[in-house]
């Protein structure tokens, strides 16, 4: 018990000698991310002072209200122009002492030398926003392009008039970041420092092999330790970076491309920022501005604004290839004019958000290396294509980098299939369509060789289906029973895959054709010429109808040149291809009494047999999602049953064994429970030539020559009538063909 009670007490005696050295050791790992220097050699203020070179910074520095930071208030790291480098700035400028400079600039340019935490060099050539307890290979792992690190510089907030409310806005203007261009980011993305870096900065030299050079200036001595940071001496002072927007709209040859652009601004309010600044700034309410969902957000200097997204703020930004104004003329002229639009302000607003989008780059700083190699590509795969050396116009920015262009090349997607629903003003509701179903970048896909219809605007309004505009922007409704409701994405979809075909290269003028569309089982019949879907094309079946179900089509070109991924036609007519709906292949069969159907007597075989469930529905068929039928003429039908030919059934036409009768008449269909039924049978059709097994069980051989069809059953051949070209007569439910003979 005794010896117990000793061991208590050194256990605990020891824990408490222990104790300070645990405290330190945990205390050493706070700091780790941001380290302090450990050999205190004074304030950053102090260490500049007592070289004695750097009286103007100094002075900037308190002018500027940031010599309490300098002096210890703050940990920080100091990018310090020596006095040679600050008058040279002066005199760049025009001024004469440091005095005259505006104080709202002062403090944007001191604060741009000043960064929040410490850096030593290691952090600043390779940061790591997890931290560096990381592993040797994942310390390599995008080395050097976490480049970007938070200062203190920012623009005063402004006031800004919200258009869509006439309301005014305080924006809030975040802290800039500054670019901390190393040697091993330009190893990592395998460029060439110099000719890129000197590209942006034509006034400037690399020297940051092995280390690096910090936006504009080259380092001369790097980490001086100081007790609140680190100090590095800088060739020049660092001019403070502006955004986009803002580069955008201090060049006026390319403010069609800007105001386009800011019409789609937006003001977003920001809780954080209000609560924190409002009340110092008298403002109930700070505001980011942004331009939309749609469009990246270049007026803003964070590429995230939640101050936690270290991450992407420290390696993200965008690169904006603007047309200048002649640029976006031409294109006017030779792209929108000819689809009927009168000028660039009645484009469609989707459209030019479209275009707008072309010349975006949001994966990152794009540098000439990159774009003569090909390797910079916008969302929908467009390859930017253009000689970097001929570009006049071009910034490195606080949020990315902008190029000006002179020329512009059609963009791919304006390019693509979908071109004419972009350029046309009366296929603009097509357009939206597209876009609400989000297949726009699939149809300027390279990869695939589409055939297109692109519906007008009044065919579209068939469905009762029209864009109407909002404050919040167009949408398409539908007049309902119930009034107006947002047209579904499944209804879009619905329509733009029935005016979708792929795996061909054209519509025929001559001869029949038929090209399965996106949407299954539904298909284009072209005859002559002319054309129309399988679901109207039905309607030829009705003893009555007395309308012509094809229409003219004319093929929609870009110009003189053909799309680049295939071709483009419109239809006449005032009527919208629609996707089979409604009644299918059963219900017709089941309700059939008007000898002037084509499968009036095979319909009246289904009643005899007791095959006819509902309706809907027949015995043996029930319950397959698709059944393909090949059914006898009338004329046919009539002549078996005279001759006694029909299984079940006498010559007079009575039943004497519904079971062989429902047997029978099973073995003209196939089913897809037995077979994979990928398509409806014509020439050339995915169903290819093979033996199925029949709803009886027994086994059809089906045959396509290429220009004809029969079938086979217990060694009876029947041949498939041209009468109606070979066209399937395609149901929601499954289709059939007429035969020539019973089987």
């Amino acid at each position: 018990m005794c010896n117990m009670k000793n061991m208590t007490f050194t256990t605990v005696l020891l824990c408490i000698l222990f104790m300070p050295f645990f405290i330190s050791s945990c205390t050493d790992k706070i700091d780790e991310h941001y380290e302090e220097p450990e050999w205190l050699k004074g304030s950053a203020w102090e260490v500049l002072e007592d070289r004695g070179n750097y009286s103007l910074f100094l002075q900037a520095v308190e002018l500027a209200g940031f010599k309490p930071i300098m002096e210890g208030k703050s940990i920080l790291t100091v990018m310090a122009p020596d006095d040679t480098a600050f008058s040279a700035y002066l005199e760049k400028h025009g001024y004469s002492d440091i005095s005259e400079i505006n104080l709202d600039e002062l403090k944007k340019v001191i604060g741009f030398h000043l960064l929040y935490y410490s850096y030593n060099k290691n952090k600043l050539v390779n940061f790591r926003p997890e931290g560096d307890l990381i592993t040797d290979e994942e310390m390599n792992k995008n080395a050097g392009l976490y480049y970007k690190f938070r200062t203190r510089s920012s623009n005063v907030p402004t006031m800004e008039v919200e258009a869509s409310t006439g309301k005014r806005r305080m924006v809030y203007h975040l802290d800039r970041f500054i670019p901390v261009f190393s040697y091993r980011f330009w190893d990592t993305k395998k460029l060439d420092a110099a000719s890129n870096y000197t590209y942006f900065y034509p006034n400037s030299t690399w020297k940051g092999t092995g280390g690096f050079n910090v936006s504009n200036a080259a380092v001369s001595e790097y980490e001086i330790l100081a007790d609140n940071g680190y100090v590095y001496i800088v060739d020049q002072v660092i001019e403070p970076l502006e955004t986009i927007y803002t580069q955008l709209e201090s060049n006026e040859n390319y403010s069609i491309f800007f105001n386009l652009y800011n019409e789609n601004t937006t003001y977003t309010y920001d809780a954080t920022l209000s609560k924190d600044f409002g009340a110092a700034l008298g403002a109930d309410s700070l505001f980011i501005h942004t331009h939309g969902t749609s469009l990246p957000a270049i007026a803003v200097e964070w590429y995230s604004t939640k101050y936690s997204d270290v991450a992407n703020n420290a390696s993200k930004a965008y690169s904006v290839f603007a047309p200048s104004d002649v640029a976006m003329n031409n294109f006017f002229d030779n792209y929108w004019e000819k689809g009927g639009y009168e000028s660039l302000d009645d484009v469609d607003d989707l459209a030019m958000k479209y275009m707008l989008n072309q010349f975006i780059y949001k994966d990152g700083i794009a540098f000439p290396d990159e774009i003569t190699s090909g390797k910079v590509k916008n969302m929908y795969d467009m390859v930017f294509n253009f000689d970097p050396s001929k570009v006049t116009d071009k910034s490195m920015c606080v949020n990315g980098v902008f190029y000006g262009l002179n020329t512009m090349d059609t963009p791919i997607l304006f390019a693509s299939v979908v071109g004419p629903a972009f350029r046309n003003k009366d296929c603009n509701y097509y357009l939206y369509m597209l876009d609400g179903t989000g297949l726009i970048t699939a149809y300027s896909s390279q990869d695939t060789k589409y055939v297109l219809l692109v519906p007008t605007n009044e065919q579209i309004e068939s469905e009762d289906i029209y864009l109407r505009t909002y404050a919040d922007g167009s949408k398409l409704q539908q007049e309902t029973e119930d009034g107006l409701v947002d047209v579904s994405s499944s209804v879009m979809r619905t329509i733009v895959n029935i005016h979708t075909a792929t795996g061909v290269d054209g519509l025929k003028t001559n001869g029949t054709q038929v090209l399965a569309t996106q949407t299954g089982f539904n298909y284009w019949y072209v005859k002559d010429g002319k054309i129309t879907s399988s679901a109207a094309y039905n309607q030829i079946l009705e003893p009555d109808n007395n309308v012509e179900p094809f229409s003219e089509f004319t093929e929609v070109k870009n110009g003189n040149d053909n799309w680049n991924n295939g071709r483009t036609y419109m239809y006449s007519g005032t009527a919208l291809f629609q996707a089979q709906e409604g009644d299918g292949l059963q219900h017709k069969l089941s309700v059939c009494n008007d000898n002037r159907y084509v499968y009036y007597q095979f319909a009246q075989l289904l009643q005899k047999a007791d095959m006819v469930m509902s309706s809907n529905y027949i015995f043996g068929l029930a319950g397959a999602s698709h059944v393909i039928g090949f059914i006898p003429t009338n004329e046919a039908i009539s002549t078996a049953i005279a001759a006694g030919q029909i299984p079940g059934m006498d010559a007079t036409g009575a039943v004497t064994s519904s079971s062989k009768l429902r047997q029978y008449l099973l073995s003209y269909f196939i089913r897809d429970r037995e077979n994979a039924l990928i398509s409806y049978p014509y020439p050339g059709s995915a169903m290819k030539s093979s033996t199925y097994v029949t709803a009886s069980g027994k086994s059809l051989t089906y045959t396509d020559s290429g220009s004809s069809l029969s079938i086979m059953v217990d060694g009876k051949v029947a041949n498939v009538i041209s009468d109606y070209n070979f066209f399937p007569f395609a149901f929601d439910d499954g289709c059939f063909q007429l035969i020539d003979t019973v089987l």
